[in-house]
């Protein structure tokens, strides 16, 4: 899944709005400033320029509503990276009716060629779950907004180590342009990462953040600033909750990249604050494995004060509406919009969970696609771009849910209700 890194807003009584966007100012500028980055070189041939889509050469209005809708919070566009404001740009951009037919052509198919520009994009996911599926359709929608992509290419791991590398070295030997991929495995694929960087590809990833020593390994990184997330986050339950508390630590894959770098962040506050950890289980970040680390705990009678986890919390409160109990405080950088389906009902039931939420970084890939794309453009990238994303509580976004929107999908895709089903429904 994920599984991506981010101004702030929301409860926490430590820092203050105009403070927490300094911070969101602070991180942009030190990454542009950055001169570590690619322009390409040697190993990335710029192309004949296309339509350099811009945050100054779009709607001002829409490219405005899409930060709101991307970070659940308003955020000037001179706070962000101009990696990040331009990929806001082209997210701003509705497809045309030619585009969505192309939309729909690609996500049916393992590539799909636009009739236009040089650019050969590959997507590669390294999960199959809705999480995935949703990165999938926004990658795709991204690299359509752009005339310089001529070829779109997919592949899927399925959550395999070996086949992640099998599919990576694949598109070296297919001659690919640009990779963009969300490394859950880190270090682990570094030999296949540095071998598609020295065959020439432009390798962008996204989302989950790269260990230091395999950062060189790639063209670009864009990744969500989980460790700044959940140290945020876990103070805030401390803030709420009080001090000697108990909670319960929830990840997909075992020895995955993503939680390696929230989990000691979200415990370091916890544990200085004298909570104690009383369990922790693995999911594979699907709706079966959650049900069944929810039916484990239950079965266990450990009762947590908060169960922290990297995805949609929906089964772990069912339990406690079922009956009528007060359930655990709730923390996760990614929430399904079941879940406020399911607050919803928990609240018809008398009850009021605490939950607080990022917006689920499902829109991660669209930095890759632009962060490749400009530097196959000849343009400055800096060779880390970290993406802070604010932590809200549920309560203060339930507006955001629509009947329109399928329930599995991350809170907030950028995509249309149509985009979101077709990508769903995509082999």
């Amino acid at each position: 899944m994920k599984h991506i890194s981010h101004a702030r807003t929301g409860p926490f009584k430590s820092r203050p709005v105009l403070q927490l966007l300094s911070a969101f100012l602070l991180a942009g500028s030190l990454a542009a400033c950055s001169t570590t980055g690619s322009s390409g070189g040697s190993n990335a041939p710029a192309t004949a320029s296309g339509e350099d889509i811009t945050a100054q050469s779009v709607d001002q209005q829409a490219l405005a509503a899409t930060i709101k809708k991307t970070f659940l919070t308003d955020i000037p566009v001179s706070d962000l990276d101009p990696v990040v404001a331009d990929a806001m740009a082209a997210a701003s951009k509705p497809l045309t009716p030619e585009q969505n037919e192309l939309f729909k052509t690609c996500l049916q198919q393992s590539s799909c060629d636009t009739g236009r520009g040089s650019l050969t994009v590959a997507i590669a996911l390294e999960n199959s779950n809705s999480f995935a599926s949703i990165m999938r359709g926004e990658a795709t929608a991204q690299a359509l907004a752009y005339p310089q992509v001529k070829k779109i290419v997919y592949n899927n791991a399925n959550g395999d180590v070996a086949a992640v590398l099998a599919n990576l070295r694949s598109l070296v030997a297919q001659k690919v342009d640009i990779i963009v991929t969300d490394p859950v495995f880190g270090g682990a694929i570094a030999s296949a990462l540095q071998q598609a960087k020295q065959a020439g590809v432009t390798v962008v990833t996204y989302n989950t953040p790269l260990p230091g020593d395999v950062a060189s390994s790639v063209s670009a990184q864009v990744p969500l600033a989980l460790c700044d997330l959940y140290t945020e986050g876990a103070q805030t339950l401390v803030d709420e909750l009080g001090n000697g508390k108990t909670f319960a630590l929830y990840t997909g894959i075992p020895g995955n990249s993503n939680a390696a770098a929230w989990q000691p962040c979200a415990k370091k506050v916890l544990e200085d604050a004298g909570w104690t950890q009383i369990t922790e289980g693995f999911t594979q970040w699907t709706a079966q494995g959650a049900a069944q680390a929810a039916n484990a705990l239950l079965a266990s009678g450990q009762q947590p004060d908060a169960i922290i986890y990297d995805d949609t919390t929906d089964d772990f409160l069912k339990p406690y509406i079922a009956d009528r109990k007060t359930p655990p405080a709730f923390l996760s950088d990614v929430m399904t919009h079941s879940w406020f389906t399911t607050v919803q009902q928990a609240k018809d039931a008398g009850i009021n969970p605490k939950s607080w939420l990022a917006s689920s970084h499902v829109w991660f890939p669209r930095f890759g696609v632009t962060a490749g794309i400009k530097i196959r453009e000849g343009h400055q990238v800096p060779a880390e771009v970290p993406v802070r994303v604010p932590v809200v509580t549920t309560d203060s976004v339930m507006d955001i849910n629509s009947p329109e929107i399928p329930s599995r999908v991350p809170a907030s895709s950028l995509l249309t209700p149509e985009q979101m089903n077709l990508a769903l429904a995509a082999p």
